[in-house]
């Protein structure tokens, strides 16, 4: 496995354990009200499971399976995936802090950085996807 799928995976695995603490926080919390800041925790919670955990798992995933190239540079441009994992984690980090703390700007950068990190995921993946098969067949109707 590539490193950077390893540390996209471990990057998940890191974000679904604090997504599940603030999941757990915020049941307690509607069974048991004791802080009332504990609702606060609803949308850094969405964005750490969503972008955090599912969404770097699959990105992890994805650069590990699919179809690889012949020769020195197997994954193809790799610093560019570097690239999108850090703008990605920069980009949830500072999601989650602006829903907490209620900085719409701090929000908009960090979904901005999302946004990139997935364009320049995108470039990077592109090349890889191939039809079943190596070649498509042109079939006339």
């Amino acid at each position: 496995m590539p490193k950077l799928s390893v540390w996209f995976i471990r990057a998940s695995m890191v974000y679904m354990g604090i997504g599940f603490l603030f999941g757990s926080l915020l049941l307690h919390h509607k069974g048991v009200p004791t802080h009332p800041w504990t609702f606060r925790l609803l949308n850094p919670h969405i964005e750490v499971m969503i972008f955090g955990w599912t969404m770097q798992f699959v990105m992890g995933i994805t650069f590990w399976i699919l179809p690889r190239f012949s020769g020195e540079g197997r994954y193809g441009n790799a610093a560019l995936g570097w690239w999108s994992f850090g703008l990605l984690n920069i980009g949830i980090l500072s999601t989650a802090f602006g829903a907490w703390f209620m900085l719409d700007v701090l929000s908009l950068l960090g979904r901005l950085c999302v946004l990139v990190a997935v364009g320049l995921f995108v470039i990077v993946m592109w090349p890889r996807v191939k039809p079943l098969g190596g070649a498509a067949s042109a079939k006339s109707s």
